[in-house]
């Protein structure tokens, strides 16, 4: 992959994606969706100008690595988009969604891969694990941006990101146990409780925790005696983000969770910051760290694989796509009552995408494992998603607000 050529080809569409960046929103065309489809327009499969094997590194390890890398940038934005006091306010939201919610989403994608697509239990149920999160990038586009702002209420987009953020983290638990039992069964529940779930989960809720406080504590103090700038509000951001990353993967925990923990105690420690710096954070964190790895997918994607697959595989990762969302925020819907009415209930359950940690997890999961077709049958229901979510997230949202609307006259 010539870098001249990937350089210019790369950052003129950022380019022009900025430049339209709120005609595209208004016109239900996110910046995950334009990269995407960027990305598979220059690729092999149609004027064939960068081939993403070019670059010297392996593909999935490419593209793992760059995952990671925009998911720890990604998620950092996420945690600090929650307000002061948005924990304590919103627990019973956070509890079922990351509890009950989660498992309720594997049950459902599990059962509906393994009956429709025909494969073993074990993939199935990785698939399934896989593609559980709600993705954190992909719903940036979603609630967040003058559209969102106007026409969707702020709970609902701070109980989005902040589901989006934790889920991401600790789908690293649903995926290793399949992942486990097709490569060392005679131990994998062994090593899930104590390697994954005591060492790597709890390790990241520890270091994620600790390094927040500390670093909120150290801005904190460099703020009040003027040793930091107020334009260094980012360039501290994001390098906490990495530093947390860094560590994590040094002490071999679930360094994302730990990043996303890290930054919202941070988020929560330091005075809440105000709407120019977290819009300035977003759209930095949208412009020039996340829709390169959609471009990179793009380049990537395995288009005769999927032609292999045939329809039914689409429609069956379409089906558990939507079913798995639809049927944990409504089965929860007698204990969530009081934080949502029908309509938010109904935005909540349709907006459910994958992305960036599907794909994560699944280069993950084709190292661990050696299957393809993981990677195969996610790249598809990652492009299923980002075409789905972001086509439908304008008008989606402006009927939630004409109810809304409604429903204030009415009283």
């Amino acid at each position: 992959m010539p870098l001249d050529l990937t350089v210019a080809l790369f950052s003129g569409a950022l380019l022009l994606f900025s430049a339209f960046s709120s005609a595209l929103q208004r016109m239900g065309l996110p910046g995950p969706l334009l990269a995407l489809a960027f990305g598979a327009l220059v690729g092999p499969h149609a004027l064939d100008l960068l081939r993403i094997a070019d670059v010297g590194m392996p593909p999935m390890t490419l593209l793992e690595e760059t995952s990671r890398f925009t998911l720890a940038i990604g998620l950092s934005g996420v945690a600090l988009r929650l307000p002061h006091g948005y924990w304590r306010a919103h627990v019973r939201w956070v509890a079922c969604m990351i509890g009950l919610g989660m498992l309720i989403m594997l049950l459902v994608a599990t059962g509906a891969l393994w009956a429709l697509l025909g494969v073993p239990f074990l993939t199935a149920l990785l698939l399934g694990a896989i593609i559980t999160p709600t993705d954190p990038i992909v719903t940036t586009p979603i609630v967040t941006g003058s559209l969102a702002e106007q026409k969707i209420p702020d709970s609902v987009r701070y109980n989005i990101s902040s589901e989006s953020g934790l889920n991401d983290g600790l789908a690293y638990l649903f995926v290793f146990l399949p992942i486990l039992l097709i490569v060392r069964p005679e131990r994998a529940w062994s090593e899930l409780l104590t390697t994954v779930l005591l060492h790597e989960v709890v390790g990241a809720v520890v270091l994620g925790i600790a390094a927040g406080f500390c670093f909120g504590f150290l801005f904190n103090r460099v703020r009040r005696h003027h040793l930091i700038e107020e334009s260094s509000y980012l360039g501290f951001v994001i390098p906490l983000a990495l530093f947390v990353l860094g560590v994590g993967r040094l002490l071999g925990v679930d360094a994302l969770l730990a990043v996303f923990l890290a930054a919202a105690v941070f988020g929560q420690v330091i005075p809440q910051t105000d709407e120019i710096q977290q819009d300035r954070l977003d759209d930095s964190v949208n412009r020039f760290f996340i829709l390169p790895v959609f471009m990179l997918l793009g380049l990537a994607l395995p288009f005769p694989q999927w032609a292999a697959l045939g329809w039914g595989a689409a429609a069956a990762l379409l089906l558990a796509l939507v079913v798995r969302r639809v049927a944990a925020v409504w089965l929860l819907r007698p204990v969530l009552r009081t934080e949502h009415n029908r309509a938010e209930t109904a935005f909540l359950s349709w907006f459910g995408p994958i992305g960036v940690s599907a794909l994560f997890y699944a280069t993950l999961a084709h190292r661990e494992t050696g299957d393809s077709t993981v990677f195969t049958y996610v790249s598809l229901a990652i492009t299923i998603s980002v075409l789905l979510h972001g086509v439908t997230s304008a008008p989606l949202s402006f009927l939630l607000h004409r109810y809304q609307q409604k429903q204030e006259q009415r009283a």
